[in-house]
């Protein structure tokens, strides 16, 4: 079960209504599962297709205390329960939701706020000008969607930008926890979408959102005379650990035709797919992975290309343990020095 913190806010401007407080009351404290469809290898959509989702919401009010009131939360650790913090804001001229993209410090009031406050100029002083939203925009991206939407780089100048703003400030500011992954949604007019559609939709990005992006992978094993290819990493993530070699599945490749680019652009080998040794979930702490590992045999002569890895090393089976391999990979290192290989 994920866990959401959603805001919505009081009317304001003179309206009897807000439709963002209306859709953070009819999901505050209910439980649902949504289903996302299925899940194509190298999709990226997110890995869990069923997930259930329970909210809390709080309504905020239209000052400068509702834009800091979750800022708070977040400073005195309230919220590390949570899993995804979603605003809920309202744009009369839209005619589809909008997803922010990142907040601005900047505000540009061309009206008063709830509190009679006019406020022009920066959110924070000295602050970041700009700050992207926490939550993988990537995930929601790579959905099929039920609902249009468009993705915004602009929040507006007005209250809603500067509780993301200062939201965000407050996340990504902690040394002490984990982001935690936080967007806006503006969205539009009740006349322009139905309460019922607007909750829905709200949901399904409430669904993507609290999961970790996901990415599947392909591994290739390559074995002469009892040795297998090793590779060693020299990214800024994972540098000085030992891989087979291979890489991300991108969208509508099969899990060969990732391997064969894979190869050709890491090792500069052409190589045939032979069969799928073992297929490994793995879970880090903003990414869950999907690895699919292929015994594969080289097409091409001479000695691994030396392009995405500092080194390459022929490891017998007995001594696979004896290098930093991939928390990843172990399993499948396990697997090769078992009893029966």
């Amino acid at each position: 079960m994920y866990k959401i913190l959603l805001t919505g806010f009081e009317p304001f401007a003179g309206m009897k209504t807000n439709v963002s407080g209306n859709v953070a009351d009819l999901l505050d404290s209910t439980t649902s599962k949504f289903a996302l469809g299925e899940h194509s290898v190298g999709s990226r959509g997110v890995l869990e297709r069923n997930p259930i989702i329970t909210w809390e919401s709080e309504i905020l009010p239209v000052d400068s205390q509702g834009s800091n009131r979750i800022s708070r939360r977040v400073l005195s650790t309230e919220i590390n329960d949570f899993d995804a913090i979603i605003h809920l804001g309202l744009a009369r001229n839209a005619k589809i939701p909008l997803i922010e993209t990142r907040a601005l410090n900047l505000n540009r009031f061309n009206s008063a706020d709830n509190q009679g406050r006019i406020a022009n100029g920066e959110i924070v002083e000295g602050g970041p000008s700009e700050i992207p939203v926490t939550a993988s925009i990537d995930s929601i991206r790579c959905e099929n969607l039920k609902h249009q939407f468009e993705f915004s780089n602009d929040a507006g100048g007005y209250v809603c930008n500067e509780t993301l703003y200062n939201t965000l400030l407050a996340l990504t500011s902690s040394i002490d926890q984990q982001v935690i992954p936080c967007l806006f949604i503006h969205l539009p007019p009740e006349e322009n979408m139905s309460l019922e559609a607007q909750v829905e939709f709200v949901t399904c990005i409430s669904a993507i959102v609290a999961q970790p992006r996901h990415v599947d992978v392909v591994g290739a094993m390559f074995e002469i005379d009892g040795r297998w290819l090793a590779s060693k990493r020299n990214d800024s993530f994972h540098d000085g650990k030992w891989e087979f070699p291979g890489g991300k599945i991108e969208t509508d490749e099969t899990e060969e035709m990732a391997l064969i680019r894979e190869c050709k652009e890491e090792l500069d080998w052409d190589v045939k797919p032979i069969e799928r040794m073992m297929v490994i979930e793995h879970q880090y702490p903003n990414l869950t992975v999907t690895l699919h590992f292929w015994r594969c045999e080289s097409l091409s002569e001479g000695p691994p290309a030396i392009n995405s890895h500092s080194e390459h090393q022929w490891i017998k089976t007995a001594s696979l343990h004896d290098v930093d391999w991939l928390e990843a990979d172990k399993p499948l290192i396990q697997f090769l020095q078992s009893e029966n290989h």
